[in-house]
């Protein structure tokens, strides 16, 4: 069986996308998967064992590029389609389905993550959806090549890190700066939690991200990691499989704690977190309850007080909480 996935564009939400693929493996356990996503969420496929072909959709962004696109789609002859853009090719490839891909999700639904699988259990005829209180669609979500894993482990002998000692990632980077907490905040979180908790600390990022994170080290006391231009986004899950607790913005690594359900802090400002919050088993989430927050909005009109007006000393206690360290 062939299966088309017409996905994002970005990392986060082909993050949140994944949890289609192990619940179609589930019931189509020897389909043929096809994913066409954007040139950016594409690296969190690549080396991905469950899929067989990869299509780079931005090579098509053209009216006679996208005719070029269905065209070639459509001599793939898939026998399902999953469209999470709710593009018109599904209605060129399957006309008489056409019904299945006009539905949306329900508005009880909020969750990007549960929309995506629903649209996907919607598309696909056999395919059933989880129960409300189901979160077994969030395991399997990533699988890694052996050339990962050991990349990974090199990385972890290099830095000499310890499984004796906790591990924390904090990932303080994001597209939007407005969802990006402050440098010198994550700074003395991750300082605490070296001196006060034994704690190691890897600071991650995206290429671009260098600057927040070389910064942060700069404000730091004691020593930590940088994994910027060192790891894939894919090879990043693996340190996180490892850690007691991840630290994030809201974030494509923050749907990737989530995707491995690793314990995470997750701060919230300008977005929503009944849209985009963590499903790990054990989260906190950390944001100031303004009246203009959450705005989903891309530019401040105040002075970015829902990040400003948090502090340190809680995410911290957070973050201490999730590592079980707290005395009771």
């Amino acid at each position: 069986m062939k299966i088309l996935i017409i996905g994002p564009s970005n990392i986060g939400d082909a993050i949140l996308m994944s949890a289609v693929i192990p619940w179609l493996r589930r019931r189509y356990p020897g389909a043929h998967l096809t994913l066409v996503l954007g040139e950016r969420a594409l690296s969190f496929f690549e080396d991905d064992p469950r899929v067989q072909r990869l299509i780079n959709a931005d090579l098509f962004d053209s009216a006679i590029g996208r005719l070029r696109l269905a065209c070639l789609l459509f001599q793939d002859h898939p026998d399902g389609v999953v469209d999470v853009r709710h593009t018109l090719y599904p209605l060129l490839l399957k006309p008489l389905s056409a019904w299945r891909y006009l539905r949306r999700p329900p508005l009880q639904i909020r969750h990007m993550r549960e929309r995506y699988l629903w649209i996907g259990c919607a598309q696909v005829p056999g395919l059933i959806a989880p129960r409300k209180d189901d979160r077994s669609f969030l395991e399997g979500a990533i699988e890694w090549s052996a050339n990962d894993q050991a990349h990974v482990e090199y990385l972890w002998n290099r830095w000499q890190l310890a499984s004796a000692h906790p591990l924390v990632v904090i990932c303080p980077g994001t597209r939007s700066h407005i969802k990006r907490w402050g440098s010198s905040g994550f700074a003395q979180v991750a300082d605490r939690l070296i001196a006060q908790q034994g704690a190691q600390v890897i600071l991650s990022g995206e290429p671009s991200e260098g600057p927040i994170v070389q910064e942060i080290l700069s404000l730091m006391s004691h020593r930590a990691y940088s994994s910027v231009g060192l790891t894939t986004i894919r090879q990043l899950g693996l340190f996180m499989r490892r850690a007691g607790v991840v630290i994030t913005n809201d974030s494509a690594a923050l749907h990737l704690a989530s995707a491995l359900q690793v314990p995470t802090v997750a701060i919230f400002g300008p977005t929503d977190e009944t849209k985009y919050g963590p499903m790990a088993p054990r989260y906190r989430i950390i944001r100031r309850r303004l009246f203009c927050s959450p705005c989903e909005q891309a530019l401040c009109r105040f002075n970015h007080e829902c990040m400003r007006f948090i502090s340190p000393d809680e995410v911290y206690r957070a973050a201490v909480d999730l590592l079980g360290f707290v005395k009771k």
